[in-house]
């Protein structure tokens, strides 16, 4: 927990004011009865409500130190919700403690409307008032409670327990008629309240060295990282080449986590030295300016307040104070703390990250391109103008085509057509056997036949997904048994590839795959599957799919290890709880990456509503750039190009119902047909000779 501590502040509006939100004035009015100004603490390891057990009178507030762990102050969104998981991105479950003084205007009964993403715990006064022990999304005022209260500042404590996906709460205050009631409520302890919860009692010396301990702990944390980051930016692989732009922003990185090391030690030595802190300000500095101004400004301001708050390390580590004192202290470096993980996770994690996505694409998305020009007579012809224009990329951007010609008019049908191909070179066609095949022996293939001759016409590679899935078979082979399974399957199987093999490049053989797939009931081993597939194309190129890095990795290995033919795995990237962050991206290729296939990204889904749309441009720039810095990722999926027909109904498209362009389809043409696309020009040299950087294609 203490690693991530800064990380949280962050995530908790630290840039708004700290401070100020931890003991502002209460809010009064205009709240909707919504209880915006929260303490917080978690994430907490379990799902159990009844976990932690705290006692009746436990009280918190920021700047709380107990049981290793802060309570941070938070602020509800303007509609009431409190979105945890932007809090604690990680792990994906567990609980969050949430806690808040309220005040009613006069003793009377109240109605408590609750919200939650999962399971919800309410103790008001150290007294449970509900309970609803439940997955499900969050939606405003789902429970209501009735509670009595007395006149005056209460306490109430909240517990959330995540069980994945996404993760929030609201609560808010209803009069006797459930009509909203605007009540003062904060985070912070009352003053009339303070005395009641110790905050104006002495701390005893065992707080005091536990606070000392646990602030030194997270400088020293702190400082690890910030050492630890110096390693990976002098990491060079085996025959990668650093060019000049990224060979800069690993210089001025490491200048800048070097001084900020020197930084956070000289200001919280006994001794400072004035002269080595002004030095190591001085690099910090120059190295963020590098990057940008306003990194450098913010450096500027995070060094200065370290060499001022002198009288905040003496309260926190162990000069006599109150307890509302060593709170407010807690927070001072809590937010130092947060502020230069922030620095170095846009110096790092931003500024060096993208500069490496885009040396990692010039080294494997790209070579190095000699053209000679000649006269007539083979002789070199010096000072001739070439340009190179690349006309098809290698790599596989594409999209499935469950939409093709379901418009029910002609007009749409060729607008969506076109927006396809302004984009994708591969194409995704539906083989869900279920679909293909309602009844036995009489496959519909007509839709299917126009769209693979489509893709054919016009030069796009078909990828058939999927052959078999466990979820996708025809209602007649339910009551199937044995032999019977085998033999159904493997028609299928043959008699598909047969019919499709001068068209499909690659063949999803098997979605969700495990060693063996219930088929009605019978069961067909995966290695079968692939086996009939290759037998009746032995040139085809084969996958099996599946959401699964470990599951797909494993059995990828298994089959090698058998000689099953399988030329690359293909793991899906539904988005629909959120963005991945790039290290969830990286995660998950690098595992599939240990199969020793070709990865196809296939599936990609990230939402983009009329009010996110901007946003989800940005989710598809940053997950596509670092699919395609991958050097072993050959192709990526997007999932479904319009809202409407997308999968789940989400609206995950590129385009609009309307087959409007969203940001997010202008993004894919800029990356796709502009910076990812070759298109050079120079001048030959007296051999003749003219040089470029290319992309692989033609």
């Amino acid at each position: 927990m203490r690693r991530v501590l800064g990380d949280r502040l962050l995530r908790l509006a630290l840039a708004a004011g700290l401070l100020s939100a931890a003991a502002g004035p209460c809010a009064a009015r205009g709240t909707g009865g919504f209880l915006r100004e929260w303490a917080a603490c978690g994430p907490i390891e379990g799902t159990r409500l009844d976990a932690p057990v705290l006692p009746a009178d436990f009280v918190a507030y920021p700047g709380l130190l107990a049981s290793g762990a802060v309570w941070l102050p938070v602020e509800a969104e303007p509609q009431g919700r409190i979105d945890l998981r932007a809090l604690y991105p990680e792990p994906r479950s567990g609980t969050a403690l949430l806690h808040v003084f309220f005040e009613c205007p006069s003793e009377a009964a109240y109605t408590l409307r609750i919200g939650s993403d999962d399971a919800v715990r309410v103790d008001v006064d150290g007294r449970t008032v509900h309970r609803h022990d439940v997955p499900r999304p969050w939606r405003a005022d789902e429970d209501r409670v009735r509670v009595d209260l007395a006149r005056g500042w209460h306490r109430m404590l909240v517990r959330v327990v995540d069980y994945g996906g996404e993760w929030a709460v609201s609560i808010r205050v209803a009069d006797a008629k459930d009509q909203p009631l605007d009540v003062r409520h904060q985070a912070a302890c009352p003053p009339a309240l303070e005395a009641g919860c110790g905050l104006t009692q002495p701390v005893s010396t065992e707080e005091h060295a536990e606070t000392a301990a646990f602030l030194a702990r997270e400088v020293a944390d702190l400082v690890t990282d910030l050492e630890a980051a110096l390693p990976r930016l002098a990491e060079t692989p085996e025959g990668y080449v650093a060019f000049a732009e990224y060979e800069s922003a690993r210089s001025l990185g490491r200048m800048f986590f070097e001084a900020m090391v020197s930084l956070w030690r000289e200001a919280v030595a006994e001794d400072l030295d004035a002269e080595a802190v002004r030095a190591a300000q001085h690099a910090a500095v120059e190295a963020a300016r590098g990057f940008s101004e306003v990194l450098a400004q913010e450096t500027d301001r995070v060094a200065r307040s370290l060499v001022r708050r002198q009288k905040t390390w003496e309260t926190a580590g162990g000069k006599p104070t109150p307890r509302r004192e060593l709170a407010v202290a807690i927070l001072e470096v809590a937010e130092l703390l947060s502020r230069s993980r922030r620095l170095a996770d846009q110096i790092e994690g931003e500024r060096i990250r993208n500069a490496r996505l885009e040396n990692d694409i010039r080294n494997w998305r790209q070579r190095d391109l000699a053209i000679h020009v000649l006269d007539s007579e083979g002789r070199p012809v010096a000072g001739a103008d070439v340009e190179v224009v690349q006309q098809r990329h290698d790599f596989g951007f594409g999209c499935n085509l469950f939409a093709f010609r379901q418009w029910g008019d002609a007009r749409k049908n060729a607008l969506y057509e076109r927006r396809f191909q302004t984009l994708f070179n591969t194409a995704t066609v539906p083989l869900y056997w279920s679909v293909l095949e309602k009844r036995r022996g009489r496959p519909d293939v007509e839709l299917l036949d126009a769209a693979v001759q489509w893709c054919r016409e016009r030069g796009i590679a078909v990828t058939a997904h999927p052959l078999l899935w466990e979820q996708a078979v025809p209602p007649w082979a339910a009551e199937m048994t044995g032999d019977e399974v085998r033999d159904a399957v493997r028609d299928h199987v043959r008699q598909t590839v047969t019919r499709y093999r001068e068209t499909v490049a690659w063949w999803d053989v098997v979605h969700a795959p495990a060693e063996r797939l219930r088929v009605g009931r019978g069961e067909i081993e995966t290695a079968q599957m692939l086996r009939w597939a290759a037998e009746a194309e032995p040139a085809g190129r084969l996958l099996i799919s599946g959401d699964d890095p470990h599951t797909l990795t494993q059995i990828a290995k298994g089959l090698a290890a058998e000689g099953v033919p399988l030329d690359g795995i293909a793991v899906t990237a539904h988005q629909h709880d959120g963005a991945w962050p790039l290290r969830r991206v990286r995660q998950t290729l690098a595992r599939c990456a240990e199969a020793g296939r070709p990865i196809h990204v296939a599936a990609v889904t990230l939402l983009g509503r009329p009010e996110t749309e901007a946003e989800q441009a940005e989710a598809v720039r940053h997950f596509y750039t670092a699919a395609f810095a991958h050097p072993k990722v050959a192709s990526i999926t997007w999932w479904d190009l319009s809202d409407r027909f997308a999968w789940q109904n989400a609206p995950a498209g590129l385009v609009r119902a309307d087959l409007s362009p969203k940001p997010a389809y202008r993004v894919l043409d800029r990356l796709i047909n502009h910076l990812w696309r070759t298109d050079a020009a120079g001048r030959t040299d007296a051999r003749g000779k003219v040089k470029a950087r290319a992309f692989l294609g033609t």
